[in-house]
């Protein structure tokens, strides 16, 4: 059913390409004529979410599958399919993907009150009855859920050791559990501080009031996914083995010709190789959970800047797809805002907060610079500069008197947070090269390859601070 009607949104897709509303759309400059011209493209051939849901009820009445769904599970397959294909008319992707025989890892229903239903203590769907196991019956989270009102259930599908794990989700009115201790006190704080986030492809720094930290993602993930390469180098060995003949004399994968054969060796590798993603994807986002119960336990409101995690995967794709920073920041902004406060994205156009300095100047930097050092004086770790100013940021605008007050009593905290990450890195290892080489507060270096700055006169450092407090004022 879901390729069916993947198909059908793409040939919609084709014919609204093809209209002469959809030709005179993109010559048009007038945006109002230009959204007239594609919502009558659209409404001549279907192309919406509606439309799709009737064929698919369509399918339903008039085919086999009426057996075996329901309107609401094929309804909710249609928005699916129009969603998949909808990102490909956005430009936000190229090519839609067509299930294959393991088909969907997951179904859901509309509402509570038909179709796949929960009721009292098991899953109806189809005349089946699937009761729910008992033994977590008494865990306080899976109580408090049931005592919530269903708003509708979904049925997942899990590989876990080489075979697959049924679950039903009950998605649910209210708010999620919220652990307690014995004294009835919140197992994870909540702040009330604004925080200054500086989010990299693999390091973040955090910046409060009183508190300040410079770590890696999912350091323990990255440690770990040594083993997933190992057995990636093994399972390609073994795909080339089976399947020669798409594979030239230099062992170059020939254009067309795809491996098809596998032996039951490479077959344990695959099983081997997807169980080792899930621990590594549910150890990831533990990681970020904790992470982001830390930058809670700081403060609610988070400043942070919108930045392109596509841009970020087509540079740092490696890195990317093993800490998963747009996955934290996901998880972060869904427990703030449940905290009742927010994350705040803004601009780097405007505010630049890699280049400016609290005197006023600004200064573009190489990727590799990761000191910030100004003729002011002020001499801090690239990232967590650019967070204690994101702290600073209102209405897209970096608020410079306020971040000038409050650097004399900021700036030990940070250089504590610098030396910390830079001399104890969680891991064991020496720290990145991403931290900068730590300078004293005395101006001595850990290492000899920064530059050193010279002693500057008195009356040229004098004229610099009052430059830096008038810029400050302005």
């Amino acid at each position: 059913m879901y390729n069916v009607l993947l198909g059908e949104a793409r040939k919609r897709l084709s014919l609204v390409r093809q209209s002469i509303w959809y030709t005179k759309a993109k010559k048009s400059s007038n945006k109002k004529e230009r959204q007239a011209h594609f919502a009558a493209a659209r409404q001549a051939h279907g192309f919406s979410a509606y439309a799709l849901e009737a064929f698919a009820d369509k399918i339903r009445r008039t085919t086999w599958l009426g057996d075996h769904l329901d309107s609401h599970v094929a309804q909710k397959l249609a928005d699916r399919a129009f969603d998949a294909v909808q990102k490909v008319a956005f430009g936000k992707a190229r090519k839609v993907r067509f299930k294959g025989k393991r088909g969907l890892h997951s179904l859901e229903g509309k509402t509570n009150a038909a179709c796949i239903r929960w009721r009292e203590d098991r899953v109806l769907w189809n005349g089946l009855e699937l009761p729910m196991v008992t033994d977590v019956a008494h865990d306080p989270v899976i109580q408090h859920g049931l005592s919530s009102r269903v708003k509708y259930v979904r049925l997942v599908r899990k590989d876990i050791h080489g075979h697959s794990r049924y679950y039903a989700q009950l998605v649910c009115e209210g708010v999620p559990y919220v652990k307690r201790n014995e004294k009835g006190e919140r197992t994870h704080p909540i702040g009330n501080e604004t925080v200054g986030l500086d989010i990299g492809p693999s390091t973040i720094a955090i910046v409060g009031n009183t508190q300040a930290t410079l770590t890696r993602f999912a350091d323990e993930v990255v440690r770990d996914h040594k083993k997933i390469r190992r057995l990636q180098r093994k399972q390609d060995r073994q795909r080339r083995a089976n399947n020669p003949e798409c594979y030239d004399e230099k062992e170059r994968a020939i254009k067309g010709k795809h491996p098809t054969k596998k032996s039951r060796h490479q077959l344990e590798t695959e099983a081997v190789l997807r169980e080792l993603h899930r621990r590594e994807t549910a150890h990831r986002k533990t990681l970020h959970g904790q992470l982001a119960n830390q930058v809670i336990a700081i403060g609610t409101r988070i400043n942070t800047e919108k930045l392109s995690y596509k841009a970020f995967q087509k540079m740092f794709g490696r890195s990317i797809g093993v800490r998963a920073p747009k996955l934290f920041l996901s998880i972060l902004t869904r427990k703030a805002e449940s905290a009742g406060g927010g994350v705040e994205k803004f601009s780097t156009y405007h505010t630049a907060l890699s280049q400016v300095c609290l005197c006023g100047q600004r200064h573009k930097k190489r990727l590799s610079e990761r000191v910030h050092a100004c003729d002011c004086g002020v001499v801090m770790q690239r990232d967590l500069f650019s967070a204690y100013l994101a702290k600073h940021v209102e209405n897209e605008r970096l608020q410079a008197a306020s971040a000038y007050e409050h650097w004399q009593g900021a700036e030990p905290l940070l250089r504590t947070a610098w030396q910390q990450a830079y001399n104890q890195p969680a891991s064991g290892r020496p720290a990145p090269s991403s931290f900068g080489t730590y300078r004293s507060q005395s101006g001595s270096f850990e290492k000899e390859s920064l530059p050193k700055h010279e002693a500057r006169d008195v009356v040229v450092m004098a004229q610099v601070n009052a430059r830096a407090c008038e810029s400050a004022k302005v």
